[in-house]
């Protein structure tokens, strides 16, 4: 398969065959309820597991895709999905279908300046992200752009050369900028900006933001996060540094309280307050984090189940682990990494944070830091429950709504699995399994 992954609510699994193929699931029961058939140029629909209907879409031929190639992002169980073909070219890649799988129509198509990297939407918002970095945020009712977010800017549409977070000069931001151009197959790469959206009406969006350090100007990292709020159009939070390398995955709870994060190495799996409360205390949005292994690991998925109990978190490893948050956490007395556990503020305080503090401090806190740096943190919770996999084979995870003690698996083998959650930790027990074939 070159496309997989579930819908926001696990109600749904969406697929790309190797010849291009979509083809939408239930989950439960499981059956197909819509297949794009590229050799065809025609997709079929099924209302309601009953009726099959054929119509023509010549625009969707020749849809041979490697993985990451394409994108699909389906609203919940609803018939509306975003497609997104890069497979053929830089042109496709910057247009955007949204398709009416019940009605059988496209409802329009958007064209951006650059290759779209990444969708993700609900049922007030739809976000994209642009290779040039650049994020467009829609009203998904009429279609309608509400606003353009560049990554090189601070997030409230002015460049400010002396915000420590892009101290770019013009020199860097148009090297770093012309990189963003030549990365044709940045979709599928680890190391590129993320964006993630609540699945909430709230519609609270996290993104990646650049961060440069004094000694090494010309290597922006992408290890900031921007909390934004995708309703009334204006940033809320910032959290800088939530790891020491570039942010690699992360996922929002439903309710776009508390965000998830790896690094690029993977064995770190970080949870924190967004801030988006109006009582916070913003010294330290650290809520919980764990190990995920000692290896370094590619982590393709990070997601919350529906009452952000537990954290799953999908790799190229040979194990899928699920982590579970404890609701009694004292953020005061939390064993962390020094130098990797960022600071949440208010983004305007951020923005006029002064940088006179007392000396004295300064120096214990960087004896401290220094000192903490060099004690690795081997103490950290491990996963609560886990599903040991194939490795070489991809696959994706996803929490049902209905069903709070099982989680779904789906896998680039063609398969689909249902497993029960244990009661006390250990394995995940498969109950189901049944074929995408």
């Amino acid at each position: 398969m070159r496309a997989l992954r579930f819908n926001q609510d696990a109600t749904c699994c969406v697929i790309a065959s190797k010849m291009g193929d979509i083809s939408i699931y239930n989950c439960d029961p499981f059956g197909k309820c819509f297949e794009l058939d590229a050799k065809k140029n025609s997709t079929n629909t099924t209302d309601d597991m009953t009726d099959s209907t054929t119509f023509q879409s010549n625009d969707m031929s020749n849809l041979y895709v490697d993985q990451g190639e394409y994108i699909v992002e389906m609203l919940f169980s609803t018939s509306l999905i975003a497609v997104v073909d890069r497979s053929t070219g830089t042109i496709k890649g910057k247009k955007l279908k949204i398709i009416n799988t019940k009605r059988r129509s496209t409802i329009c198509e958007l064209v951006f300046p650059s290759e779209i990297a990444d969708v993700v939407m609900n049922r007030k918002r739809m976000c994209v992200l642009l290779e040039n970095d650049q994020i467009y945020i829609y009203d998904i009712s009429c279609m309608k752009p509400l606003e353009t977010i560049s990554l090189w800017n601070d997030g409230s549409g002015k460049n400010d050369s002396h915000d420590r977070t892009h101290p770019f000069n013009d020199s860097i931001k148009k090297s770093e900028e012309g990189k963003t151009r030549d990365r044709r197959n940045s979709v599928r790469s680890r190391i590129r900006p993320r964006i993630t959206l609540s699945n909430e009406d709230r519609s609270i969006l996290c993104y990646t933001s650049y961060s440069v350090s004094k000694h090494k100007r010309d290597q922006p990292l992408l290890k900031d996060v921007v909390v934004y709020d995708a309703i009334n159009i204006k940033p809320i939070n910032y959290l800088s540094s939530v790891h020491k390398g570039n942010i690699a995955c992360m996922a929002l709870s439903q309710d776009g309280k508390l965000l998830t994060t790896a690094s690029e190495k993977g064995t770190i799996i970080r949870v924190f307050n967004t801030g988006i409360d109006t009582k916070f205390d913003g010294k330290n949005p650290l809520y919980c984090e764990f190990r995920r292994g000692s290896r370094p690991s590619n982590l393709y998925q990070l997601i919350f189940d529906r009452s952000s109990t537990y954290v799953g978190c999908v790799g190229d490893t040979g194990t899928i682990h699920i982590f579970k948050l404890k609701t009694d956490n004292n953020l005061s007395t939390l064993n962390v990494d020094a130098g990797e556990t960022g600071e949440i503020t208010s983004y305007e305080s951020f923005r006029n944070k002064s940088t006179a503090t007392d000396p004295s401090r300064q120096i214990a806190n960087y004896l401290s830091q220094t000192i903490k740096a060099k004690i690795p943190n081997q103490n950290l919770d491990r996963d609560f429950a886990h599903i040991n996999v194939k490795e070489g084979t991809r696959y994706c995870l996803g929490f049902p709504e209905e069903y709070i003690n099982q989680v779904y698996l789906a896998g680039d083998d063609g398969n689909f699995r249902i497993y029960a959650l244990p009661s006390v930790p250990g394995s995940c027990v498969l109950t189901k399994s049944s074929s995408f074939m």
